[in-house]
């Protein structure tokens, strides 16, 4: 005796396209996300990239200089009074604002909390 083949199930149901300001309701599989409209990648929004500033990192230094020069900064992280030296170019003009100590976000998160626990101990007399 031959047993007949297995079949499976349509699951169709019925969803709302997840294009932002679309809304529109569609007969679709489970994992379908978008309307027939939206299902080409060509008809969905971009989405936009938020730019950080280029002050937040770096500093502006206007000049007129026509050779290469090195010019010693201070660092601008609070709490830091390293002097660090900076090759300036000339028509360049956005520069690094903290020593290489502090030149990434983590090494610059490390110190503020180190310089938090240190002014905490120091407030706190009886514990070493």
């Amino acid at each position: 005796m031959q047993l007949p083949r297995y079949k499976r199930k349509k699951r169709i149901k019925l969803k709302v396209c997840q294009e932002p300001g679309c809304g529109k309701q569609f007969w679709g599989h489970p994992i379908a996300k978008y309307c027939p409209e939206h299902r080409d990648i060509k008809n969905r929004q971009k989405p936009k990239k938020d730019y950080d500033s280029i002050e937040k990192n770096n500093m502006l230094f206007r000049h007129n200089y026509t050779d290469v020069v090195e010019i010693p900064f201070k660092c601008c992280m609070v709490g830091c009074d390293n002097d660090f030296v900076v090759k300036v170019f000339p028509k360049q003009f956005v520069y690094p604002r903290f020593c290489m100590e502090h030149r990434n976000a983590f090494k610059r998160q490390n110190f503020l909390r180190a310089m938090r626990r240190k002014q905490a101990a120091e407030a706190r007399p009886g514990k070493a």
